[in-house]
């Protein structure tokens, strides 16, 4: 019976003295974070940003492009969680009116570059800025960000889209900007902006802003 109630109480002790060591060995080296942070460079090539503006609440309409100069997205444990990407205005380029009409299509892209709209001698670029991320089902986000266009910077907020293959990573998404909010306006004297017809009255105030970006793995991913 005395041998029975020794081994009783070294196994006692011999699992207290367990404890405290697996406890001593927990703080001396805490379990490594198993977060996995990857930045993945925008393929400036492969993405493109559209926009679109209309005339006369919608009845008409032109379109066009611009080039990524750069960009970089932000993954934690696969998912979105920021980056940003800055498009070259000196790019924009006028996809509606086709290359057989070379005298309208310039017009409108030198009026388009020019200080009336995006004054791009000026600002030569435009960007985007993720601030925060919000999973949505399936391969939807919710991305809240700063668009910098001309001297004007607001937060914008839309709905993206991923789609992943083997060789790249890519998101689409859409959102519409107020131009005069951004300063995208005739900017001569008050009395031009107040007469400006053509300005207030025929070309619409919303612009479309769709992007996709196109982002390439790491060699090592």
């Amino acid at each position: 019976m005395n041998k029975i109630i020794g081994y009783i109480v070294f196994a006692v002790l011999m699992g207290c003295v367990h404890s405290v060591l697996a406890a001593g060995q927990h703080a001396d080296h805490p379990r490594k974070d198993s977060t996995e942070i990857m930045y993945l460079n925008v393929d400036t090539g492969q993405s493109v940003v559209k926009w679109k503006g209309t005339e006369m609440r919608g009845s008409d309409s032109h379109e066009g492009t611009l080039k990524l100069r750069e960009g970089r997205l932000e993954l934690k444990n696969g998912l979105l969680e920021g980056g940003y990407f800055i498009a070259d205005m000196h790019s924009i380029t006028v996809t509606d009116i086709p290359e057989s009409d070379p005298v309208p299509r310039r017009y409108l892209t030198e009026h388009l570059e020019s200080e009336d709209f995006f004054y791009v001698e000026k600002f030569p670029t435009a960007g985007f800025e993720i601030t925060h991320t919000q999973k949505l089902e399936g391969n939807k986000v919710r991305v809240t960000g700063n668009l910098s266009v001309r001297d004007v910077t607001k937060e914008v907020e839309f709905v993206a889209d991923k789609t992943q293959t083997s060789e790249a990573t890519m998101y689409k998404a859409s959102f519409i900007i107020d131009r005069f909010e951004y300063n995208i306006s005739y900017q001569g004297s008050y009395w031009k902006r107040i007469t400006s017809l053509i300005d207030n009255n025929f070309v619409d105030a919303e612009i479309l802003i769709s992007v996709e970006l196109v982002a390439n793995p790491p060699n090592n991913y």
